[in-house]
């Protein structure tokens, strides 16, 4: 059974790292590892469990009317296609129901699959 929590760190944040380290997303465990650790508790952070062991996490940040931004989400290989990213996303939908989210993507037939569709390229300065 799928149930998703709001973030502690204490009991997820290893965990999100792990999930980083897995996916190479160097920026969140490397030198900027504890920034990324105050973006969790700044940001709307919820973990998915799966029977109690830690599946994934999703980080989003919203204005809490129109707009909510998925900064990252990510579903453990094993727990994958068994609805985890889904929940994540309905978590935030069911929390902010007059919000729209927006994401970039680096994998599109997810979003695609959840009800997203593609409005134009996005941009980002470096």
């Amino acid at each position: 059974m799928i149930s998703i929590k709001e973030y502690e760190e204490e009991r997820d944040f290893e965990s999100i790292v792990e999930s980083c380290r897995k996916e190479q997303w160097v920026r969140f465990y490397g030198p900027k590892k504890d920034w990324f650790r105050q973006a969790l508790k700044t940001s709307e952070s919820y973990v998915a469990f799966v029977d109690e062991q830690y599946a994934g996490f999703v980080r989003a940040l919203t204005d809490g009317f129109f707009t909510i931004f998925c900064c990252e989400i990510i579903v453990e290989k094993e727990y994958r296609r068994q609805g985890v990213g889904k929940a994540l996303l309905q978590t935030l939908n069911d929390k902010y129901p007059s919000c729209v989210i927006d994401v970039i993507s680096d994998n599109d037939a997810f979003y695609e699959a959840n009800g997203f569709k593609v409005l134009a390229n996005g941009m980002r300065q470096f």
